[in-house]
């Protein structure tokens, strides 16, 4: 398992977790309902994010590896 793969699991599971608590505390409806969907979808985004460019760093250091060799 490389850096950039155990990075994007870890960040992935804070996602997950944060949106867990951010559900959970959006009990009442109205602009709390609200502002709980943005900030799911915000950290869902962020997520998404991450992850691609995690997967842009893993991509770009196979390729230093193969020239290297």
């Amino acid at each position: 398992m490389t850096i950039a793969n155990l990075t994007r699991r870890v960040t992935v599971l804070f996602a997950a977790l944060f949106l867990a608590f951010a559900l959970a505390a959006c009990e009442e409806q109205g602009t709390a309902q609200q502002t709980g969907e943005a900030i799911d979808d915000a950290a869902e985004k962020a997520a998404d994010m991450v992850e691609e460019g995690a997967e842009k760093v893993e991509e770009g250091a196979e390729e230093v590896e193969k020239s290297a060799e």
